[in-house]
Order: structure tokens, then sequence, then C-alpha cells
């Protein structure tokens, strides 16, 4: 029975090492767009920073079909500057 408890407890542990390390990742993600003013100028840079559509759809509160968009015009205007 203890074993169990302390499975669980580690699991949790590592459930909230997790959420404040996605946390972290959001805020150098906004650091990183701050000075941007579209949202659909930031998606580009945050996915090349590595973040996945629903990350960068969550962080900015847009759709994850918007995010794919924006994501897609972004390299479109970058190879044709």
């Amino acid at each position: 029975m203890a074993t169990k408890q302390r499975r669980k407890s580690a699991a949790a542990a590592e459930d909230e090492r997790t959420s404040g390390e996605e946390k972290i990742a959001r805020l150098l993600g906004l650091l990183l767009v701050k000075d941007i003013e579209k949202k659909t100028n930031k998606v580009p840079m945050l996915r090349r920073a590595g973040f996945s559509v629903s990350e960068v759809a969550a962080l900015l509160d847009m759709e994850e079909n918007h995010v794919r968009v924006a994501d897609h015009q972004g390299r479109k205007k970058k190879t044709k500057a």
C-alpha cells in the first residue's frame, strides 16, 4: 500500500515539474515575439523556435488551422525575400 502511494506521489511531482517547464517555455516564447504586433507574424517565429501548432495556438489564442495558415504564409514570405 505504501509503495503505491509513493508511486503516485512521484508521478504527481513529475506532473508539477512538467507544468513548471511548460510555463517557462511559454514565457520564453512570449518574450521572443513581444515586439511583433500582428499575431500572424508571430506564428512563424514561434514555430521555428520549436513550438508545435497546438502550443502556438494556445499561446496566441488562435485556432490551430489559423496557425497553420499563418505559418505557411510566413514561410512563403521568407523565401521570397
